[in-house]
């Protein structure tokens, strides 16, 4: 399984939204029925609506520091023989993600 956490940045500052990246991923749905379309997800929620991602990603400054990302991706890529463990269900790989998610952000103060 390939796991990556990259940090949000665009150019030299962390500034800018998150609209361009949330568009970007938006495109892996294109062309796809509406059943198939995968939608975006955090820890305790699925489905979350693209417009509430941007607001509530862009809206993250409250403890941040200007040299600080708003917000990291997170890659979680399995390989052909762990999506044939799980069945290749999506479900499943979601809720794996989910819990990935809820291991690396960081502790509350």
């Amino acid at each position: 399984m390939y796991i990556a956490i990259t940090r949000q940045q665009l150019g030299d500052n962390f500034k800018g939204s998150a609209r361009d990246f949330v568009n970007y991923l938006g495109k892996e749905n294109e062309g796809k029925e509406p059943e198939q379309q995968e939608g975006y997800f955090n820890q305790e929620e699925n489905s979350i609506d693209a417009e509430r991602v941007i607001a509530e990603i862009d809206a993250n400054t409250a403890k941040l520091k200007k040299r600080e990302p708003k917000f990291y991706s997170l890659v979680v890529s399995p390989s052909q023989r762990e999506l044939q463990h799980i069945g290749n269900d999506p479900e499943k790989l979601r809720r794996y993600t989910q819990e990935v998610m809820k291991s690396t952000r960081e502790p509350s103060a």
